[in-house]
């Protein structure tokens, strides 16, 4: 059983087990505080994701299937999570910035034609959302063309 001091001093039974209480609040402050930051890009991550998890794997499965398969699904919403956010913040995106973003840390999963189709799939994306509000989970692929 454990013992407390109350405000007046005098020792009494515990029996709300407030040690464990103070426990957890000892070390609150070791948990991260939601910043500004935090706040902004988890606006952008709707913005850009509108329907949250169901779009991401949308795109997630289109990467995997331009790269037939040949990454891990974790790794392939990596770079499609990364690769929209770098294309709808980047003023002028055309290949050669895709290609400088992705050489970063995965351009070894691409072959030209893959960087092609990744490029076309990304600004597929750009257009039907900014022109017609559709999110990823819209857009179908019809032979080599995306449509919404």
């Amino acid at each position: 059983m454990l013992r407390k001091l109350d405000v007046s001093g005098q020792c009494k039974n515990d029996t709300n087990n407030s040690k464990t209480k103070i426990n957890m609040g000892l070390f609150d402050f070791l948990k991260p505080k939601k910043t500004e930051l935090d706040d902004n890009l988890s606006q952008l991550l709707k913005a850009f994701f509108p329907k949250g998890e169901t779009d991401i794997n949308a795109g997630t499965n289109e990467l995997l299937l331009i790269l037939n398969n040949s990454i891990d699904k974790n790794e392939a919403r990596n770079i499609f999570v990364k690769s929209v956010s770098m294309s709808r913040v980047t003023s002028n995106f055309d290949k050669e910035r895709l290609v400088k973003h992705l050489s970063g840390y995965c351009l070894q999963h691409f072959n030209e034609q893959q960087l092609d189709k990744f490029f076309n799939y990304l600004t597929a994306l750009t257009v039907a959302m900014k022109v017609h509000g559709s999110s990823p989970v819209e857009i179908k692929r019809d032979g080599d063309a995306y449509v919404w």
